[in-house]
């Protein structure tokens, strides 16, 4: 039904590199229930911080749900680099404390 990669960033810090759903399974928590399980184990193995890079808000209707969808999650607002990806998708980066 889905999957989720963390990759590890920093000494504190793991990225939610990775995580998909199957569209029949949208909007059912699976997403959801993914990430508290990899922000607990993150947690656990001893990062602070977890960060998730994606297309600024505004661009295009498909990244605007899932930056609604992180920011659901508890993610803050980091930092975005306009021409980290290309001009036509700037790159948005959210983190989250975990501890």
């Amino acid at each position: 039904m889905g999957f989720l990669c963390l990759k590890q960033t920093g000494n504190a810090t793991v990225e939610l590199y990775v995580t998909g759903v199957l569209k029949e399974y949208h909007r059912q928590g699976i997403g959801r229930q993914l990430f508290r399980r990899a922000a607990e184990a993150a947690r656990e193995s001893g990062y602070s911080f977890i960060q998730v890079k994606t297309v600024q808000m505004g661009k295009y209707e498909q990244y605007d749900a899932t930056n609604k969808f992180y920011i659901s999650l508890g993610f803050k607002e980091f930092e975005v680099f306009p021409d980290l990806w290309d001009k036509w998708n700037p790159c948005q980066i959210y983190v989250m404390g975990l501890k």
